[in-house]
């Protein structure tokens, strides 16, 4: 039996497919994906676009991480020193390739400065954006980055929060302008 044939007998109809990890329906004259109604006109424009949107994903992330890996290991090194007085090992300098190229949440001056390298990370002039947990995009000023590197230098507990999703990060500015 065939992959296709398989997710048919699973599904016991031809108006349910899926694609990319995503549930793509025809009922009546809707598509859904998720169970969320769509503009889609047919199952094969939405498998095309859900396909289209993965690969993009994946390619950006490639570019970025390819522009990270071109950086030598000595500057980073050097930016680390820079900033923190540790020991620089590969495995080090390794995880703050890693880190910069996930676009996560940083009060951490090293990564801002290795981002601040990659021209793809300077899109908007004068911010800065970090992808979140819930695949949210959130962009601050660099004014804003320098005033959480202040206030949040040793609260991990506060930058995870942040990192969840845009409710969380937005509640902390919105908590910071307050003050």
């Amino acid at each position: 039996m065939y992959y296709g044939q398989f997710t048919k007998s699973l599904f016991k109809s031809d108006s349910t497919i899926r694609s990319y990890g995503h549930i793509i329906e025809k009922i009546e004259d809707k598509i859904l994906v998720d169970g969320k109604v769509t503009s889609f006109e047919s199952l094969e424009e939405a498998r095309s676009q859900i396909k289209y949107d993965y690969n993009s994903k994946k390619l950006e992330e490639q570019a970025s991480k390819e522009l990270y890996e071109e950086l030598s290991d000595t500057t980073i090194a050097n930016i680390i020193n820079e900033y923190h007085e540790v020991k620089v090992t590969d495995t080090l300098v390794e995880s703050y390739k890693d880190l910069a190229s996930s676009h996560m949440f940083s009060v951490d001056p090293v990564v801002q400065k290795i981002r601040s390298l990659n021209k793809l990370d300077r899109l908007v002039e004068n911010k800065l954006h970090y992808v979140l947990k819930d695949d949210n995009i959130v962009a601050i000023s660099e004014s804003t980055q320098e005033r959480l590197n202040n206030l949040l230098q040793n609260q991990t507990e506060i930058i995870e929060y942040m990192r969840e999703n845009k409710q969380n990060f937005m509640h902390v500015l919105t908590k910071i302008e307050e003050q």
